[in-house]
């Protein structure tokens, strides 16, 4: 029997692709017809919610009605951060200014509610809301956050006839991994304390999730991908509330964490876990160079069919630089080997004994510490030239995290649109700068301090990248936690770390670096729009501007050099042209720091007798 009272009005909140919510909506539809019951239904996104009832069910508006101007009142919920669901709007500032309508995002009340109103000039064309289903959790460090839920509620006139949290598909799995896997990790790393807690912690799931690209900027739309970033940070976020260690902490050694997530629009989800134990050993033992796999047969290589708008291979890298050692008379070192027994070669020239003392202060470049940052290592290997065509000692380190590379091509050949953090670390699960700092230079980071060592280095340049489009943690609070200032992309970013005593000279080298920077037409435009839209969804940056571009510039004692030199690209998920812009832009910062450093060294140099 149909339901008196008038037609229905349904909201559908799902955790599903646009295609999907379409088919959802119809299906609905369809049903009420064969009741003879008329109804309005809304289907809309449980993820990003907000965005998307501007993009879906707004923008044919302003359109039709030539609107320049649309205001939406965010909310502000405790507790959630002031910007939570500022963000969620992104990237709806870069869709506006494409359409020619101006954005007014402002923070409103405690009300889970997104409200908009178009204008034309000051005249209102029309207002609406669009409620924000949420669902309070416990995050894996035990922080009290909201996170996105679906929802459904059916009304006849004022009377509400159903109203009702429907968990999707990612929360059911989150959930399930919080109560199952988790304490089971944690359960093992109190049975190994101070040791690797397993060798791989695989987790292979298959959800109804939405993954797509947004005609926007890089941007895309992808729980699967959020999910991998919970299950790799939420681990370790886990194990450091266990161990007591702060959240900015990355000494932990868990071992390898590897998620992947797939999205099967339409189907029933399934996962696998499997985790693979160290055995009895302590620690896994450290290779030399009479116990390790030998290098790859390193083929000669066509420089010039080698190309510069994708990550090279590992042993392309190796290859490569090898070439450029023999081309320019440099020495070729493999002064320590990865956990897996992966080498980390190092292309460098020693000073001489006839060197004089001011041309003496060594520059080091490093590259692939965090091995899903693939623009530097191509960068780095094409620097060797460069820096042989000076006179100062240097080495060459360009993929100080093989293992990692390894596991990050693996990765991308299953999502190559995915950031894939879980190739971030080694295979200890820790990062190898921080090994350095704390004093323990074995594997991957005995090479790095080997090779500082060896060339008395000075400046350090150290080349690095993030993620190209949003990063999110949706059921840990939404922006990425301890990684919130980089949770939106900002363009090319440098950061420049010195020692006491040497701020005036990192001032000047970062006014040098911006200035070698200002030549690059490109980068330029893709920085201030990025920094532009960035800023539009976020609260006070977290850099400020030299020369119009984002600077970071810090005391840093525990730097390896008394002058650091950060390039940080956004260029996870990022291939073809704007994959070669960066490995430019990472190369004009080095050059100008390089030129720099030789300027102040001979400026050092004893008057002429």
């Amino acid at each position: 029997m149909p339901i008196t009272g008038g037609p229905l009005i349904v909201h559908a909140y799902v955790s599903e692709s646009p295609e999907v919510r379409a088919g959802l909506k119809n299906t609905i539809l369809q049903k009420f017809r064969e009741r003879g019951q008329s109804a309005a239904v809304h289907v809309r996104s449980a993820y990003k919610t907000g965005y998307f009832w501007a993009a879906e069910e707004i923008q044919p508006l302003w359109r039709r009605h030539q609107a320049d101007r649309l205001s939406v009142t965010y909310p502000v919920i405790a507790p959630a951060t002031q910007g939570r669901f500022l963000q969620e709007l992104y990237p709806l500032a870069a869709l506006l200014e494409r359409e020619g309508v101006r954005a007014e995002l402002k923070a409103g009340g405690s009300a889970t509610q997104y409200e908009a109103v178009l204008y034309r000039g000051e005249t209102v064309l029309w207002h609406g809301a669009c409620a924000v289903p949420l669902h309070h959790r416990t995050s894996p460090d035990g922080r009290e956050v909201f996170g996105p839920t679906g929802w459904l509620t059916v009304k006849s006139q004022a009377e509400t006839l159903h109203d009702e949290r429907l968990p999707t598909d990612g929360e059911l799995f989150w959930d399930w991994y919080g109560e199952v896997v988790l304490p089971h990790v944690l359960n093992l790393a109190g049975e190994r304390p101070g040791l690797p807690i397993f060798k791989n912690l695989s987790v292979n799931l298959h959800l109804s999730e939405p993954d797509f690209a947004l005609d926007v900027l890089d941007e895309r739309v992808s729980m699967t991908e959020a999910l991998t970033e919970e299950i790799y940070f939420g681990t370790l976020d886990a194990l450091k509330q266990r161990a007591g260690t702060p959240v900015s902490d990355r000494s932990l050694i868990p071992g390898r964490i590897a998620p992947v997530a797939t999205s099967t629009p339409g189907q029933n989800g399934w996962v696998r876990v499997t985790l693979t134990p160290w055995g009895e050993s302590s620690f896994p033992p450290e290779f030399t160079a009479e116990t390790a796999p030998a290098l790859p047969k390193l083929a000669a290589i066509d420089v010039g069919a080698l190309s510069t708008d994708r990550p090279w291979k590992p042993a392309h890298i190796w290859a490569y630089a090898r070439q450029q050692a023999e081309q320019f008379g440099l020495e070729w070192a493999i002064p320590a080997y990865s956990v897996d027994g992966r080498p980390v070669p190092t292309v460098l020239r020693r000073s001489t004994a006839d060197q004089p003392e001011f041309l003496a202060r060594g520059v080091l470049l490093t590259s692939g510490q965090h091995a899903n940052e693939t623009t530097g290592p191509v960068a780095a290997a094409q620097l060797i030239g460069t820096l042989a065509a000076n006179p100062l000692p240097f080495a060459v380190l360009p993929l100080e995290n093989p293992d990692g590379a390894h596991l990050h091509r693996a990765l991308t050949q299953l999502n190559p649109e995915h950031m894939h953090h879980a190739a971030r670390y080694t295979s200890l699960g820790d990062d190898l700068e921080f090994r350095l700092r704390n004093g323990d230079p074995r594997w991957e980071a005995r090479a790095r301090a080997w090779a500082a060592g060896e060339i008395g280095a000075s400046l350090h340049l150290n080349l690095h990248g993030y993620p190209a489009h949003e990063w999110v943690r949706p059921y840990s609070g939404y922006a990425p936690f301890g990684f919130e200032s980089w949770a939106l992309p900002a363009g090319f970013l440098t950061i420049i770390r010195y020692h006491s005593g040497h701020q005036k000279s990192a001032h000047r080298l970062a006014d040098a670096i911006a200035t070698r920077l200002t030549t690059l037409d490109d980068v330029v435009a893709h920085t201030t729009r990025a920094c532009r839209t960035g800023a539009a969804h976020s609260g006070p940056p977290h850099y400020e501007l030299i020369r119009g571009l984002p600077f970071l510039l810090a005391e840093y004692p525990e730097a390896l050099c008394p002058l650091t030199v950060i390039t940080e690209a956004p260029d996870e998920t990022i291939y073809g042209q704007r994959f070669a812009m960066f490995v430019r832009a990472h190369q004009a910062v080095c050059e100008a720091a390089i030129e720099y450093h030789r300027l102040c060294c001979l400026t050092q140099a004893p008057p002429p007798a």
